[in-house]
């Protein structure tokens, strides 16, 4: 499966660009979100430079790189982060950012795409130095709710059930794709979000796709077992759901 974007609901007001199955997010966004929280408090904003000049950042970025990147696997190829400081020991992290596979800058493309992108546990250390709220939001959306999980696993479960659905006997040998999209459009009918498109949106959170993966799930098993013998069947069994 292709790796989706999503917009991710971030208290009440933010969201945050996160591919689902990368887990690299917009670090611009926590940026935008932890700041305004400042400004709430009498704090000032801070620049993304300003943090990514910081040595303790590199640092866990660097750990982070080893545990889910793909350079820097052994002590003896990790990067030295003394040799890419500035005249006041400060982090020049220009030429740094092209050696990481979990943190990166993008300039061109479309004006959404541009800026920082890092991996989901850059992004919450960000957040943790920004805002406290900030830090606990993050926690509660992508850790305790499981959101990216969730979304992947609904992903991985339709395409499936799809294939499903050609062994039921009264489907076989026949061209089932409008079948496809009518189910897809029933769940979606369940779930109250048919007037948007695709699961990425920032309405769609953990619940949402938590049910998703649950209702599939339940139908693959019913049809796999022998229960659903029919796309009738089928239907019906999702209308009870």
């Amino acid at each position: 499966m292709t790796n989706q974007m999503m917009n991710v609901q971030i208290g009440k007001e933010f969201t945050v660009q996160i591919g689902h199955k990368t887990e690299m997010g917009k670090l611009n966004d926590i940026f935008t979100i932890g700041n305004e929280y400042r400004k709430k408090k009498g704090l000032r904003a801070v620049e993304i430079y300003e943090w990514l000049r910081k040595e303790n950042t590199w640092e866990f970025i660097l750990e982070v790189e080893r545990k889910y990147g793909s350079k820097f696997q052994t002590a003896e190829s990790a990067v030295c982060l003394s040799d890419h400081k500035n005249s006041s020991g400060k982090i020049d992290f220009s030429k740094l950012l092209k050696q990481f596979s979990v943190i990166k800058s993008q300039r061109g493309g479309k004006p959404e795409n541009r800026g920082y992108w890092a991996n989901l546990y850059i992004l919450l250390k960000a957040g943790a130095f920004l805002s406290t709220k900030l830090e606990l939001e993050i926690y509660e959306v992508f850790i305790n709710q499981k959101i990216l999980f969730w979304r992947d696993l609904g992903g991985e479960n339709f395409k499936e059930f799809n294939s499903l659905i050609d062994t039921l006997p009264d489907r076989k040998g026949k061209s089932n794709r409008n079948l496809y999209i009518e189910i897809s459009l029933e769940i979606r009918r369940k779930l109250e979000i048919l007037k948007s498109k695709g699961y990425n949106e920032k309405e769609h959170n953990a619940l949402i796709q938590e049910s998703r993966a649950n209702w599939l799930n339940v139908l693959s098993l019913g049809i796999g077992t022998g229960m659903i013998k029919t796309y009738k069947d089928l239907i019906t069994i999702l209308e009870k759901l």
